[in-house]
Protein backbone atom coordinates (compact mmCIF):
# COMPACT_ATOMS: atom_id res chain seq x y z
CA UNK A 1 0.00 0.00 0.00
CA UNK A 2 2.82 2.39 0.81
CA UNK A 3 4.62 1.57 -2.43
CA UNK A 4 1.48 2.40 -4.40
CA UNK A 5 1.11 5.70 -2.58
CA UNK A 6 4.77 6.53 -3.18
CA UNK A 7 4.41 5.72 -6.87
CA UNK A 8 1.55 8.19 -7.15
CA UNK A 9 3.82 10.89 -5.73
CA UNK A 10 6.57 10.00 -8.21
CA UNK A 11 4.13 10.24 -11.12
CA UNK A 12 3.46 13.89 -10.38
CA UNK A 13 5.03 16.30 -12.84
CA UNK A 14 8.07 18.26 -11.68
CA UNK A 15 8.73 16.14 -8.60
CA UNK A 16 12.32 16.04 -7.36
CA UNK A 17 13.89 13.61 -4.93
CA UNK A 18 13.99 15.97 -1.96
CA UNK A 19 10.26 16.69 -2.21
CA UNK A 20 9.49 13.02 -2.86
CA UNK A 21 11.51 11.92 0.16
CA UNK A 22 9.87 14.47 2.45
CA UNK A 23 6.33 13.59 1.38
CA UNK A 24 7.00 9.86 1.49
CA UNK A 25 8.34 10.11 5.05
CA UNK A 26 5.34 12.20 6.11
CA UNK A 27 2.92 9.71 4.53
CA UNK A 28 4.74 6.73 6.02
CA UNK A 29 4.83 8.27 9.49
CA UNK A 30 1.12 9.09 9.32
CA UNK A 31 0.33 5.50 8.35
CA UNK A 32 2.56 4.10 11.12
CA UNK A 33 1.01 6.43 13.71
CA UNK A 34 -2.50 5.36 12.72
CA UNK A 35 -1.52 1.68 12.78
CA UNK A 36 0.04 2.04 16.24
CA UNK A 37 -3.08 3.80 17.51
CA UNK A 38 -5.32 1.02 16.21
CA UNK A 39 -3.13 -1.67 17.73
CA UNK A 40 -3.20 0.12 21.11
CA UNK A 41 -7.00 0.23 21.05
CA UNK A 42 -7.17 -3.48 20.20
CA UNK A 43 -4.81 -4.34 23.04
CA UNK A 44 -6.87 -2.21 25.40
CA UNK A 45 -10.02 -4.07 24.41
CA UNK A 46 -8.41 -7.47 24.99
CA UNK A 47 -7.05 -6.43 28.39
CA UNK A 48 -10.40 -5.08 29.56
CA UNK A 49 -12.17 -8.23 28.38
CA UNK A 50 -10.25 -10.22 30.98
CA UNK A 51 -10.21 -7.93 34.01
CA UNK A 52 -9.45 -9.49 37.38
CA UNK A 53 -11.82 -9.78 40.30
CA UNK A 54 -12.90 -6.51 41.81
CA UNK A 55 -12.21 -4.49 38.63
CA UNK A 56 -14.94 -2.94 36.54
CA UNK A 57 -14.70 -0.62 33.53
CA UNK A 58 -15.62 2.91 34.55
CA UNK A 59 -15.31 4.95 31.34
CA UNK A 60 -13.39 5.34 28.09
CA UNK A 61 -11.31 8.40 27.35
CA UNK A 62 -9.37 9.69 24.33
CA UNK A 63 -5.61 10.13 24.68
CA UNK A 64 -2.95 11.73 22.49
CA UNK A 65 0.76 11.05 22.82
CA UNK A 66 3.52 12.98 21.05
CA UNK A 67 5.97 10.60 19.38
CA UNK A 68 8.89 10.58 16.97
CA UNK A 69 6.56 9.73 14.06
CA UNK A 70 3.71 12.11 14.90
CA UNK A 71 0.78 12.23 17.29
CA UNK A 72 -0.70 8.92 18.42
CA UNK A 73 -4.46 9.38 18.93
CA UNK A 74 -6.40 6.54 20.54
CA UNK A 75 -8.88 5.84 23.31
CA UNK A 76 -8.42 3.62 26.35
CA UNK A 77 -10.69 2.38 29.11
CA UNK A 78 -10.38 3.20 32.78
CA UNK A 79 -11.47 0.80 35.48
CA UNK A 80 -12.11 1.03 39.22
CA UNK A 81 -10.91 -1.52 41.74
CA UNK A 82 -12.77 -2.61 44.87
CA UNK A 83 -11.24 0.28 46.81
CA UNK A 84 -12.36 2.93 44.34
CA UNK A 85 -8.92 3.60 42.83
CA UNK A 86 -8.54 4.23 39.11
CA UNK A 87 -6.81 1.52 37.08
CA UNK A 88 -5.79 1.95 33.42
CA UNK A 89 -5.09 -1.59 32.14
CA UNK A 90 -3.31 -0.48 28.95
CA UNK A 91 -1.03 1.98 30.77
CA UNK A 92 -0.21 -0.62 33.44
CA UNK A 93 0.57 -3.20 30.74
CA UNK A 94 2.91 -0.83 28.86
CA UNK A 95 4.38 0.76 32.02
CA UNK A 96 3.35 4.17 30.70
CA UNK A 97 3.92 7.01 33.21
CA UNK A 98 0.93 8.67 34.79
CA UNK A 99 -0.44 11.65 32.85
CA UNK A 100 2.09 11.07 30.05
CA UNK A 101 1.85 13.37 27.04
CA UNK A 102 5.02 12.11 25.33
CA UNK A 103 5.94 8.52 24.49
CA UNK A 104 8.96 7.05 26.31
CA UNK A 105 10.85 6.84 23.02
CA UNK A 106 10.20 10.49 22.22
CA UNK A 107 11.20 11.46 25.75
CA UNK A 108 14.53 9.65 25.32
CA UNK A 109 15.10 11.48 22.04
CA UNK A 110 14.37 14.85 23.66
CA UNK A 111 16.77 14.07 26.52
CA UNK A 112 19.56 13.04 24.15
CA UNK A 113 19.06 15.99 21.81
CA UNK A 114 18.54 18.48 24.65
CA UNK A 115 21.91 17.51 26.13
CA UNK A 116 23.63 18.65 22.92
CA UNK A 117 21.61 21.63 21.69
CA UNK A 118 19.19 24.19 23.15
CA UNK A 119 15.75 23.12 24.28
CA UNK A 120 14.07 24.89 21.37
CA UNK A 121 16.42 23.31 18.81
CA UNK A 122 15.74 19.87 20.31
CA UNK A 123 11.99 20.48 19.96
CA UNK A 124 12.50 21.61 16.35
CA UNK A 125 14.49 18.46 15.57
CA UNK A 126 11.66 16.21 16.71
CA UNK A 127 9.07 18.31 14.90
CA UNK A 128 10.94 17.78 11.63
CA UNK A 129 9.35 14.35 11.19
CA UNK A 130 7.45 13.85 14.45
CA UNK A 131 5.16 15.63 16.88
CA UNK A 132 5.53 19.25 17.83
CA UNK A 133 6.43 19.89 21.45
CA UNK A 134 7.45 23.01 23.34
CA UNK A 135 10.87 23.90 24.68
CA UNK A 136 9.36 23.56 28.16
CA UNK A 137 8.56 19.90 27.42
CA UNK A 138 12.20 19.32 26.51
CA UNK A 139 13.36 21.07 29.69
CA UNK A 140 11.01 18.99 31.85
CA UNK A 141 12.25 15.80 30.18
CA UNK A 142 15.86 16.73 30.99
CA UNK A 143 14.92 17.68 34.56
CA UNK A 144 13.13 14.36 35.08
CA UNK A 145 16.01 12.38 33.60
CA UNK A 146 18.51 14.24 35.79
CA UNK A 147 16.41 13.58 38.90
CA UNK A 148 16.27 9.87 38.07
CA UNK A 149 20.06 9.84 37.57
CA UNK A 150 20.54 11.58 40.94
CA UNK A 151 18.26 9.06 42.64
CA UNK A 152 20.17 6.13 41.14
CA UNK A 153 23.57 7.70 41.92
CA UNK A 154 22.57 8.25 45.56
CA UNK A 155 21.33 4.65 45.86
CA UNK A 156 24.61 3.29 44.45
CA UNK A 157 26.62 5.47 46.85
CA UNK A 158 24.56 4.30 49.83
CA UNK A 159 24.98 0.67 48.83
CA UNK A 160 28.75 1.11 48.52
CA UNK A 161 29.57 3.29 51.53
CA UNK A 162 26.81 2.28 53.96
CA UNK A 163 26.07 -1.33 53.05
CA UNK A 164 29.38 -2.44 51.52
CA UNK A 165 27.81 -3.57 48.24
CA UNK A 166 30.07 -2.75 45.29
CA UNK A 167 28.54 -1.69 41.96
CA UNK A 168 28.59 -4.25 39.13
CA UNK A 169 31.78 -3.11 37.39
CA UNK A 170 33.05 -5.57 34.78
CA UNK A 171 36.54 -4.23 33.96
CA UNK A 172 39.22 -5.76 36.17
CA UNK A 173 42.14 -3.36 36.47
CA UNK A 174 44.74 -2.93 39.21
CA UNK A 175 45.09 0.75 38.37
CA UNK A 176 42.55 3.54 37.91
CA UNK A 177 43.47 7.06 36.81
CA UNK A 178 41.19 9.89 37.95
CA UNK A 179 41.11 13.57 37.02
CA UNK A 180 38.85 16.05 38.83
CA UNK A 181 38.12 19.72 38.32
CA UNK A 182 35.25 22.19 38.35
CA UNK A 183 33.70 24.43 35.74
CA UNK A 184 31.40 27.40 36.37
CA UNK A 185 28.10 28.26 34.71
CA UNK A 186 25.76 31.23 35.08
CA UNK A 187 22.69 31.17 37.33
CA UNK A 188 19.33 32.75 36.57
CA UNK A 189 16.99 34.56 38.93
CA UNK A 190 19.71 35.34 41.46
CA UNK A 191 18.78 37.65 44.32
CA UNK A 192 20.94 40.65 45.06
CA UNK A 193 24.18 39.82 46.86
CA UNK A 194 24.07 36.08 46.01
CA UNK A 195 26.58 34.36 43.67
CA UNK A 196 25.53 34.53 40.04
CA UNK A 197 27.51 31.43 39.02
CA UNK A 198 27.59 27.85 40.26
CA UNK A 199 30.33 25.22 40.02
CA UNK A 200 29.83 21.93 38.20
CA UNK A 201 32.07 19.42 39.99
CA UNK A 202 33.29 16.82 37.51
CA UNK A 203 35.60 13.82 37.28
CA UNK A 204 36.74 11.37 34.65
CA UNK A 205 38.21 7.94 35.46
CA UNK A 206 39.92 5.61 33.02
CA UNK A 207 42.26 2.65 32.92
CA UNK A 208 45.05 3.93 30.67
CA UNK A 209 45.84 5.93 27.54
CA UNK A 210 46.49 4.70 24.04
CA UNK A 211 47.75 6.22 20.81
CA UNK A 212 45.16 6.79 18.08
CA UNK A 213 47.05 8.24 15.15
CA UNK A 214 48.51 11.55 16.27
CA UNK A 215 46.20 11.75 19.27
CA UNK A 216 46.28 10.11 22.68
CA UNK A 217 42.96 8.87 23.97
CA UNK A 218 41.74 7.56 27.30
CA UNK A 219 40.40 4.02 27.46
CA UNK A 220 37.26 2.87 29.29
CA UNK A 221 36.24 6.36 30.41
CA UNK A 222 33.54 6.99 33.00
CA UNK A 223 32.38 10.52 33.77
CA UNK A 224 30.47 12.02 36.66
CA UNK A 225 29.37 15.61 37.16
CA UNK A 226 26.83 17.45 39.30
CA UNK A 227 26.18 20.44 41.53
CA UNK A 228 26.52 19.44 45.17
CA UNK A 229 28.66 19.11 48.25
CA UNK A 230 32.12 17.49 48.01
CA UNK A 231 31.01 14.50 50.10
CA UNK A 232 27.97 13.81 47.93
CA UNK A 233 30.00 14.33 44.76
CA UNK A 234 32.81 11.97 45.72
CA UNK A 235 30.67 9.18 47.18
CA UNK A 236 28.50 9.17 44.08
CA UNK A 237 31.52 9.63 41.82
CA UNK A 238 33.39 6.64 43.27
CA UNK A 239 30.20 4.58 42.95
CA UNK A 240 29.93 5.71 39.31
CA UNK A 241 33.50 4.55 38.72
CA UNK A 242 32.46 1.20 40.18
CA UNK A 243 29.81 0.77 37.50
CA UNK A 244 32.63 0.25 34.97
CA UNK A 245 35.65 -0.83 37.06
CA UNK A 246 35.53 -3.66 39.59
CA UNK A 247 36.54 -1.75 42.72
CA UNK A 248 37.52 -4.97 44.51
CA UNK A 249 40.36 -5.41 41.98
CA UNK A 250 41.68 -1.84 42.10
CA UNK A 251 44.94 -1.49 44.04
CA UNK A 252 46.38 1.84 42.83
CA UNK A 253 44.73 5.17 42.07
CA UNK A 254 46.48 8.22 40.63
CA UNK A 255 44.39 11.37 40.97
CA UNK A 256 45.14 14.61 39.14
CA UNK A 257 43.65 17.88 40.41
CA UNK A 258 44.22 21.64 40.28
CA UNK A 259 44.83 21.88 44.02
CA UNK A 260 41.30 22.86 45.06
CA UNK A 261 40.40 21.54 48.51
CA UNK A 262 37.38 19.51 47.38
CA UNK A 263 39.39 17.99 44.52
CA UNK A 264 42.25 16.83 46.75
CA UNK A 265 39.81 15.10 49.11
CA UNK A 266 38.98 12.51 46.45
CA UNK A 267 41.74 10.18 47.63
CA UNK A 268 39.96 9.88 51.01
CA UNK A 269 36.93 8.15 49.52
CA UNK A 270 38.62 5.20 47.85
CA UNK A 271 38.72 1.94 49.83
CA UNK A 272 41.54 1.77 52.39
CA UNK A 273 43.30 -0.98 50.46
CA UNK A 274 43.72 1.29 47.42
CA UNK A 275 47.03 3.20 47.38
CA UNK A 276 45.84 6.65 46.30
CA UNK A 277 48.34 9.24 45.11
CA UNK A 278 47.47 12.85 44.37
CA UNK A 279 49.04 14.86 41.54
CA UNK A 280 48.89 18.58 40.87
CA UNK A 281 47.96 18.98 37.23
CA UNK A 282 51.07 20.09 35.24
CA UNK A 283 48.86 22.40 33.18
CA UNK A 284 47.94 24.45 36.24
CA UNK A 285 51.52 24.44 37.55
CA UNK A 286 52.93 25.66 34.23
CA UNK A 287 50.23 28.30 33.84
CA UNK A 288 50.75 29.58 37.37
CA UNK A 289 54.52 29.87 37.02
CA UNK A 290 54.34 31.48 33.57
CA UNK A 291 51.89 34.08 34.87
CA UNK A 292 54.67 35.43 37.14
CA UNK A 293 56.81 36.69 34.25
CA UNK A 294 56.59 39.22 31.46
CA UNK A 295 57.38 38.15 27.91
CA UNK A 296 60.93 39.46 28.09
CA UNK A 297 61.58 37.46 31.29
CA UNK A 298 59.72 34.30 30.24
CA UNK A 299 62.94 32.29 30.31
CA UNK A 300 62.93 32.63 34.08
CA UNK A 301 59.73 30.58 34.20
CA UNK A 302 61.42 27.68 32.42
CA UNK A 303 64.25 27.69 34.96
CA UNK A 304 61.71 27.41 37.80
CA UNK A 305 59.81 24.66 35.98
CA UNK A 306 63.02 22.72 35.31
CA UNK A 307 63.82 22.73 39.02
CA UNK A 308 60.26 21.65 39.84
CA UNK A 309 60.32 18.79 37.35
CA UNK A 310 63.59 17.57 38.85
CA UNK A 311 61.72 17.07 42.13
CA UNK A 312 63.33 20.00 43.98
CA UNK A 313 60.05 21.64 44.97
CA UNK A 314 61.22 23.82 47.86
CA UNK A 315 64.23 24.92 45.86
CA UNK A 316 61.92 25.99 43.04
CA UNK A 317 59.89 28.09 45.49
CA UNK A 318 63.07 29.71 46.80
CA UNK A 319 64.23 30.40 43.24
CA UNK A 320 60.91 32.06 42.37
CA UNK A 321 61.12 34.19 45.54
CA UNK A 322 64.65 35.24 44.60
CA UNK A 323 63.51 36.24 41.10
CA UNK A 324 60.72 38.26 42.70
CA UNK A 325 63.18 40.04 44.99
CA UNK A 326 65.43 40.91 42.04
CA UNK A 327 62.48 42.24 40.05
CA UNK A 328 62.55 39.49 37.42
CA UNK A 329 59.16 38.09 38.43
CA UNK A 330 56.00 40.07 39.22
CA UNK A 331 56.03 40.75 42.95
CA UNK A 332 52.38 40.20 43.84
CA UNK A 333 51.74 37.31 41.47
CA UNK A 334 54.97 35.53 42.41
CA UNK A 335 53.97 35.61 46.08
CA UNK A 336 50.58 34.09 45.24
CA UNK A 337 52.15 31.31 43.14
CA UNK A 338 54.72 30.48 45.84
CA UNK A 339 51.86 30.10 48.31
CA UNK A 340 49.97 27.93 45.81
CA UNK A 341 52.97 25.65 45.28
CA UNK A 342 53.73 25.31 48.98
CA UNK A 343 50.10 24.54 49.82
CA UNK A 344 50.25 21.67 47.32
CA UNK A 345 53.90 20.78 47.67
CA UNK A 346 53.18 17.07 48.23
CA UNK A 347 51.30 16.93 44.90
CA UNK A 348 53.86 18.72 42.71
CA UNK A 349 56.09 16.65 40.37
CA UNK A 350 55.00 13.34 41.86
CA UNK A 351 56.08 10.26 39.96
CA UNK A 352 53.29 8.56 38.07
CA UNK A 353 51.51 8.34 34.72
CA UNK A 354 50.65 11.37 32.64
CA UNK A 355 47.14 12.44 33.59
CA UNK A 356 46.51 15.19 31.05
CA UNK A 357 44.23 18.10 31.92
CA UNK A 358 40.58 18.45 32.87
CA UNK A 359 40.23 22.03 31.65
CA UNK A 360 39.63 21.04 28.04
CA UNK A 361 37.56 18.02 29.13
CA UNK A 362 35.16 20.19 31.10
CA UNK A 363 34.89 22.72 28.31
CA UNK A 364 34.24 19.99 25.74
CA UNK A 365 31.59 18.18 27.78
CA UNK A 366 29.89 20.77 29.96
CA UNK A 367 30.99 24.23 28.88
CA UNK A 368 30.11 23.75 25.21
CA UNK A 369 26.47 23.11 26.13
CA UNK A 370 26.04 25.03 29.36
CA UNK A 371 28.29 28.10 29.10
CA UNK A 372 29.31 28.64 25.47
CA UNK A 373 26.15 30.54 24.50
CA UNK A 374 24.28 33.21 26.50
CA UNK A 375 22.21 31.05 28.83
CA UNK A 376 21.64 30.68 32.55
CA UNK A 377 20.48 27.85 34.76
CA UNK A 378 18.80 27.09 38.03
CA UNK A 379 20.84 24.98 40.43
CA UNK A 380 18.67 21.86 39.97
CA UNK A 381 18.65 22.38 36.21
CA UNK A 382 22.44 22.72 36.01
CA UNK A 383 22.95 19.60 38.11
CA UNK A 384 20.43 17.62 36.06
CA UNK A 385 22.09 18.62 32.79
CA UNK A 386 25.57 17.74 34.12
CA UNK A 387 24.37 14.29 35.22
CA UNK A 388 22.75 13.58 31.85
CA UNK A 389 25.86 14.72 29.93
CA UNK A 390 28.02 12.53 32.18
CA UNK A 391 25.84 9.51 31.53
CA UNK A 392 25.92 10.05 27.76
CA UNK A 393 29.70 10.47 27.72
CA UNK A 394 30.16 7.34 29.83
CA UNK A 395 27.70 5.34 27.70
CA UNK A 396 25.75 4.62 30.89
CA UNK A 397 22.02 4.12 30.54
CA UNK A 398 19.79 6.99 31.66
CA UNK A 399 17.02 5.62 33.90
CA UNK A 400 13.55 5.53 32.36
CA UNK A 401 10.51 7.11 33.94
CA UNK A 402 8.31 4.16 34.88
CA UNK A 403 4.67 4.23 35.92
CA UNK A 404 5.48 3.60 39.56
CA UNK A 405 8.17 6.31 39.62
CA UNK A 406 5.81 8.85 38.06
CA UNK A 407 3.21 8.43 40.80
CA UNK A 408 3.08 11.77 42.60
CA UNK A 409 3.03 11.83 46.42
CA UNK A 410 -0.46 13.35 46.36
CA UNK A 411 -1.87 10.64 44.10
CA UNK A 412 -0.13 7.92 46.14
CA UNK A 413 -1.62 9.34 49.35
CA UNK A 414 -5.11 9.42 47.83
CA UNK A 415 -4.85 5.82 46.68
CA UNK A 416 -3.60 4.66 50.08
CA UNK A 417 -6.35 6.57 51.85
CA UNK A 418 -9.03 4.82 49.78
CA UNK A 419 -7.52 1.41 50.53
CA UNK A 420 -7.35 2.07 54.28
CA UNK A 421 -10.88 3.42 54.28
CA UNK A 422 -12.17 0.28 52.58
CA UNK A 423 -10.28 -2.00 55.00
CA UNK A 424 -11.37 -0.16 58.16
CA UNK A 425 -15.01 -1.36 58.01
CA UNK A 426 -18.07 0.31 59.56
CA UNK A 427 -18.18 1.59 63.16
CA UNK A 428 -20.02 -0.45 65.83
CA UNK A 429 -19.49 -3.80 64.11
CA UNK A 430 -19.78 -6.70 66.60
CA UNK A 431 -17.13 -9.40 66.37
CA UNK A 432 -18.66 -12.80 65.81
CA UNK A 433 -18.22 -15.25 68.71
CA UNK A 434 -19.17 -18.74 69.81
CA UNK A 435 -21.07 -19.34 73.06
CA UNK A 436 -23.97 -17.84 74.98
CA UNK A 437 -24.01 -14.08 75.10
CA UNK A 438 -21.04 -11.91 73.99
CA UNK A 439 -17.57 -13.28 74.64
CA UNK A 440 -14.52 -11.70 72.96
CA UNK A 441 -12.61 -14.24 70.83
CA UNK A 442 -9.57 -14.19 73.18
CA UNK A 443 -11.65 -15.37 76.22
CA UNK A 444 -12.94 -18.82 77.21
CA UNK A 445 -15.54 -20.06 79.72
CA UNK A 446 -14.37 -22.15 82.70
CA UNK A 447 -17.88 -23.32 83.62
CA UNK A 448 -17.79 -27.03 84.36
CA UNK A 449 -14.04 -27.08 84.98
CA UNK A 450 -12.50 -28.34 88.25
CA UNK A 451 -11.73 -26.02 91.16
CA UNK A 452 -7.97 -26.39 90.56
CA UNK A 453 -8.34 -25.14 86.99
CA UNK A 454 -10.50 -22.19 88.03
CA UNK A 455 -8.05 -21.32 90.85
CA UNK A 456 -5.03 -21.46 88.50
CA UNK A 457 -6.85 -19.30 85.98
CA UNK A 458 -7.53 -16.75 88.70
CA UNK A 459 -3.83 -16.59 89.64
CA UNK A 460 -2.81 -16.05 85.98
CA UNK A 461 -5.42 -13.32 85.66
CA UNK A 462 -4.27 -11.61 88.87
CA UNK A 463 -7.63 -12.01 90.57
CA UNK A 464 -6.41 -14.34 93.35
CA UNK A 465 -3.70 -12.94 95.69
CA UNK A 466 -0.64 -15.10 96.11
CA UNK A 467 1.12 -15.03 99.49
CA UNK A 468 4.80 -15.81 99.61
Amino acid sequence: MLASSFSEILDEEGINFEEFESRAIALGHAAIAEAISLSLERKDASLCAALGDGLAVHDRRPKTLASEIGDLAFSCRRARDRHGNTVVPLADFLDLPWCARVTPGARSFLVEAGADVSYQKAANLMARHGSRVSATTVMNSLRTAGALCAEEDAALAEDLFANGVTPPGEIESEQVLVEADGTWVSLQGVAGGEPDRVEIKALVAYGSKEKAGKKTRRTDCVHHGCVGSPDAFWTQGIAAIGTKFDLSKVEVCHMGTDGEGWCKRGTEFFPAKVRSTGHLDPFHVNRAVLSCFDKENARGAWHVLDVLNDGDREEACLLLEAMRDFGIAREKRAGEVVGYLRNNIDLVAVEGPSLGTMESENQHLYGSRMDSVPCAWSRPGASAMARVISRKSSKRAIPSLTRSRSLTPRRAEQRERRILSALAGGAGKVVECVGSGYLPPHRASLVGKSAEVRHAAGIDKGMVPVLG
